[in-house]
């Protein structure tokens, strides 16, 4: 049936569970084992609801209970035979009656009410006394009238029996109106029950996605289901594993994305929607597959659909009637226009197409579009030039998605990179094609589909370097790089820093900043820096964009080696810069780069007065630096969410830092909230997909690795991060390095090599001048050298800097460590709890009691405690590690998981972790 979507590939009975289906199979069963219930019990609901899966589940359920239902599905082709359904039910029973003969009690001369008395006398017989019968009709919509019509009569005579008939319907504004008054007078007198399958809310929806891909969907992902699935179960099944296929769905952090939401679902064609539309017969089949792509074209799209398929306008709009009737198509406002009732059956029938007969229905829409036969939006009169290729005029239709394509190219990635690539293939003139790859290359790069834009960047540098401007080459070679390394073909890369930029078409200037830009990609800032100032004399006197450029981007490298003078003066004054008065785009790139580098500093504070100064909204900030930021201030939620979408689509990947930053600030929240396995995924991922600046990695690792009771680990983790700087000559974020390493040297009783670090702490914030490297150096002061003063002048500073996990942790240090009172445990305490930071609330906890200051709200500790130890258990730590993260024993850990699974009713780690996954547990 046209509503089965259940049996699509990855889909099974036991989907129902998630949104409430156990409930419904369950009323269903009471229902027809009830002695004083309704003998008719109908199940409706529209297409892609599941009634079929749901009626099998019913059938289940009562054999699971003793019963054995006697189970009938109508097809479609018996809806012309007259009494087709009554005759074979006859025979079920004949059969059930050991051994009896089938009478033919139902002719189209027997009186209606003779019929039903004969079929329930049946009925009766084919029971011992006291048994009970079901009677599962599937599909009942297709009973012929004269069946429907005994049955109707029959359920007059079962009231108070032991037979009930379950039946599935698919409700249709073609239903006889006699039925439909005869079932009212049914339900009047308590004789038939309906029992409603009505769509999935989006609440339901998420728990059912939740449930199968054991990961929460994202609220985009949730929009774009209900607006194509309509709240059909099967619908949504079908899109996922459609997703799936084509590697749309990504998931991070058990959360769910649609990384490329306007890209299709891969539908198998054997779906069984699809199949059932095929033995249709008739003109239906290829009427169907021509509507899913000409119904967009409105009053004209039946004329088109008649010309594509060579028959009669009259005939193609009786079979949209059909299609109508059958539940696939509904009819729009307007007469002559339909639409279909589930959008993504659009996308599972254009799959149906062959290419030649794709094409040619590409062709007759675009033509009726250019000649003002048809009227359609831009984006569709697009796709359809990109289908229809040299089947229409190549000059018009290339000129038209070229300039379609570079209009979207910021806002709609996939379709701009398709509506450029098509151009290309369409242009014959070299430098409109030049043009066309440009914009094709620097879509690809903005929208992370590297790999295409140095396809496009290659081609324009290998085949149209003469046929091109300056700045264009400029910005090609830029995009080659960029997306080169967005490839992680770090090897290709090197090659090119190693000699293969002499190559690049191009002035000199050009070369220079180009493998300045892919050297600093390498993680090799220290050649960056010394080959962009041997080359000063060259970049330097080039035009402005290209002066202008590269002193953006010897301020920022070298404020990252250390040499913080020229990026500090920048900051102070961003309009001397030679490009500020040349435009907006200028302006924006100057300020964007001085406010990342400062993030990478941790100067959130700097950064937000830059850009209060020049009047930019905080939203001006890319996804990566409001990741940072929103961090930083505390809004870890926000954070958290940006993160896990820039991390899941490769937001972040192809601008160093970025990747590393974004990932650094991730793992921090994760590891305070008791995310211990996540939080060490992300700093893993992070070294395999762009491994640049790793050492700011260090400090939230080796608090994971402390948490776990392996210090020996967490010190070996932050030497390691100081020699790659010290490799890379690299100074950003040493600072918290040697803090962390002071700590972990003073806590093992090297009291020597804990001054070293203070001394390095001293020389870090002489040299950088930044607000954390102060905090640092302070904070390593104090503990060191026990100096009260400087740990006041710590928490002091911590406050101005309004970082709140900062703040919190700088407290907690200074008291932990005795050179600070015990009272400000209490707003560290609370810093933490606005942070949601479990693991964080538990350490500090435990300092609190050994300070002898009260944990408030004893009722609050509880829920705490027993949510960081569900989350600690969803993360798959054994019991050791347990132990170890808790401060307790594996003894009191057992006991513990003990009183949890008694409290909650939960049986095994497996049902709390996935009960954790659906959002099901609640403390």
């Amino acid at each position: 049936m046209i509503d089965n979507w259940r049996e699509a590939p990855g889909a099974d009975r036991s989907a129902q569970a998630p949104f409430g289906r156990d409930a419904v199979v369950a009323h269903v069963v009471d229902l027809a084992v009830s002695s004083d219930s309704a003998p008719l019990v109908l199940v409706t609901g529209p297409i892609g609801m599941g009634r079929s899966s749901l009626l099998s589940a019913v059938r289940d359920e009562l054999a699971a209970r003793g019963f054995t239902p006697l189970s009938l599905r109508v097809a479609r082709n018996e809806r012309d035979r007259p009494y087709s359904l009554v005759s074979r039910l006859s025979a079920e029973l004949a059969v059930l009656h050991r051994g009896g003969e089938a009478r033919r009690t139902a002719k189209a001369a027997a009186p209606l009410a003779e019929a039903g008395r004969q079929l329930a006398a049946e009925l009766r017989s084919a029971l011992t006394a006291g048994d009970k019968l079901t009677v599962l009709i599937d599909d009942a919509h297709w009973t012929d009238p004269g069946s429907r019509a005994v049955l109707l009569s029959l359920v007059r005579t079962l009231a108070g029996g032991p037979v009930t008939i379950v039946c599935t319907v698919r409700p249709s504004s073609a239903d006889p109106a006699g039925d439909r008054v005869a079932l009212e007078q049914l339900r009047a007198a308590s004789l038939a029950e309906v029992v409603p399958l009505r769509p999935l809310r989006e609440r339901e929806v998420g728990a059912l996605i939740a449930w199968r891909l054991q990961a929460r969907p994202t609220a985009a992902l949730l929009a774009y289901l209900q607006r194509e699935c309509r709240g059909r179960p099967a619908a949504v099944l079908a899109a996922l594993a459609g997703h799936q296929r084509t590697g749309g769905l990504y998931v991070f952090d058990r959360h769910v994305y649609l990384t490329s939401p306007d890209r299709p679902p891969e539908l198998p064609v054997d779906l069984p929607p699809i199949e059932y539309l095929r033995r249709l017969g008739g003109l239906v089949w290829p009427v169907a597959k021509a509507a899913a792509v000409l119904l967009p074209l409105g009053g004209a799209a039946a004329g088109l659909i008649a010309e594509a398929v060579n028959r009669g306008e009259e005939e193609v709009r009786g079979a949209l009637s059909e299609l109508c009737t059958e539940g696939v198509l509904r009819q729009g406002p307007e007469e002559g226009h339909w639409r279909f009732r589930l959008p993504l059956l659009t996308s599972a029938l254009t799959g149906c197409l062959g290419p030649y007969e794709r094409r040619r229905l590409a062709q007759l829409a675009v033509t009726a579009i250019w000649a003002g036969q048809a009227g359609a939006d831009d984006r569709y009169l697009a796709e359809q030039l990109v289908v229809a290729g040299r089947f229409v005029d190549t000059q018009r239709a290339a000129g038209e998605l070229l300039a379609r394509g570079t209009a979207a190219m910021l806002d709609d990635g996939y379709s701009a990179e398709r509506w450029l690539r098509a151009a290309v293939e369409l242009i014959t003139e070299p430098r409109q094609r030049a043009r066309a790859l440009i914009a094709h290359a620097a879509t690809c790069c903005v929208h992370l589909r590297f790999t295409e834009a140095v396809d496009s960047a290659r081609r324009v540098l290998s085949e149209h370097g003469r046929r091109v401007g300056s700045e264009a080459l400029f910005e090609t070679g830029m995009i080659y790089v960029v997306a080169l390394a967005g490839t992680l073909d770090t090897a290709a890369l090197a090659e090119f820093c190693d000699g293969g930029w002499r190559s690049l078409p191009g002035g000199e200037p050009h070369r220079v900043l180009i493998r300045c830009v892919a050297l600093c990609h390498l993680d090799r800032w220290r050649e960056a820096d010394e080959h962009l100032a041997s080359q000063r004399h060259v970049w330097q006197r080039d035009n402005d964009v290209v002066a202008a450029l590269g002193l953006l981007i010897g301020e920022c490298v070298g404020a990252f080696l250390g040499r913080t003078g020229p990026f500090d003066r920048a900051v102070a004054d961003p309009p001397g810069w030679p490009l500020w008065a040349s435009g907006t785009q200028y302006r924006f790139e100057r300020l964007w780069q001085l406010v990342r580098t400062l993030m990478a500093f941790g100067e959130l504070d700097r950064a937000d007065r830059l850009l209060t100064a020049y009047e930019l909204p905080s939203t001006y900030r890319t996804v990566p630096d409001q990741v940072v930021a929103d961090s930083q201030s505390g809004r870890w939620d926000r954070a958290l969410d940006l993160a896990r979408m820039g991390l899941a689509t490769g937001l972040s990947i192809g601008y160093v830092p970025s990747h590393t930053l974004v990932s650094r600030e991730t793992s921090v929240i994760l590891g305070a909230r008791g995310r211990l396995t996540e939080a060490r995924s992300v700093i893993e991922r992070a070294r395999s997909v762009q491994p640049v600046m790793l050492h700011l990695l260090a400090v939230p690792e080796s608090l994971l690795d402390e948490a776990l009771g392996d210090v020996e680990r967490a010190r070996r983790v932050l030497a390691e991060g100081l020699a790659q700087a010290a490799e890379r000559g690299l100074v950003v974020g040493t600072d918290v390095l040697w803090l962390r390493t002071a700590e972990l040297e003073l806590a093992r009783g090297d009291l020597s090599a804990a001054q070293r670090c203070v001394a390095e702490t001293r020389g870090t914030a002489e040299l950088i001048g930044t607000g954390r490297a102060r905090v640092c150096h302070l904070l390593a002061t104090a503990m060191v050298h026990r100096d009260r003063a400087a740990a006041a002048e710590a928490v002091r500073l911590a406050r101005r800097r309004a970082q709140p996990l900062e703040l919190a942790t700088t407290m907690a240090m200074a008291v932990r460590h005795d050179v600070a009172g015990a009272e400000l445990l209490p707003e560290a305490y609370a810093l933490y709890g606005d942070l949601d930071a479990l693991l964080r609330r538990a350490q500090l906890r435990n300092l609190m009691r050994e300070r002898g200051v009260a944990v408030p709200h004893r009722g609050v500790v509880i829920a705490e405690n027993e949510r960081l130890l569900a989350t600690l258990v969803t993360e798959g730590l054994t019991n050791r590690e347990l132990a170890a993260v808790l401060g307790g024993s594996e003894k009191s850990v057992e006991s513990r998981l003990g009183r949890l699974f008694k409290r909650t009713g939960y049986r095994s780690r497996v049902e709390l972790a996935s009960a954790m996954l659906t959002d099901e547990y609640h403390p």
